[in-house]
């Protein structure tokens, strides 16, 4: 299975690649969607992150518990996933505020956290960025994302 990128201009190497798949696949489905991303925002672009750094956390052995005793003795285990992921970069790279109040990607402050700036986030998408670089992740960065505009702002 092969995803090809097609445009006018090499719409014939595509074509090519799809006849070589052919003589080994005597039948292929092909199926096209618009190549535009959309719009990118940060927190998006965020969760799309930290969908592939559970995958690098899972592939390194990180698990989650089950249950936490209330002698704080750990119970059974789960596989780490994209919403641990969350939690816990949120928590090391978004923070807390001055006074103490968790930051949230979320639009609107509720359960007591308070909602982070551009700025802020921001802030935590470049650490992240970095953490998963020293780790050898690679992370989707679309060029039209809000992200890659205020990194372009930012290195003016």
């Amino acid at each position: 299975m092969a995803d090809y990128q097609c445009t006018k201009h090499n719409i014939h190497e595509c074509f090519e690649s799809v006849q070589i798949e052919l003589e080994t696949n005597p039948v292929l489905i092909l199926t096209t969607q618009n190549g535009n991303t959309g719009k990118w925002g940060l927190a998006r672009l965020w969760r799309i992150w930290m969908t592939s750094t559970a995958k690098y956390m899972v592939g390194n052995g990180a698990t989650m518990p089950l249950i936490i005793k209330p002698n704080g003795e750990y119970y059974g285990k789960r596989p780490f996933n994209k919403d641990d992921a969350h939690e816990l970069f949120t928590s090391q790279h978004l923070g807390v505020d001055a006074k103490g109040v968790r930051l949230s990607w979320a639009k609107k402050d509720h359960d007591g956290m308070r909602t982070a700036t551009k700025g802020e986030r921001f802030n935590a998408l470049f650490k992240h960025e970095i953490w998963a670089s020293e780790k050898g992740i690679i992370l989707f960065k679309p060029r039209d994302s809000d992200y890659s505009q205020l990194e372009k702002e930012q290195n003016k």
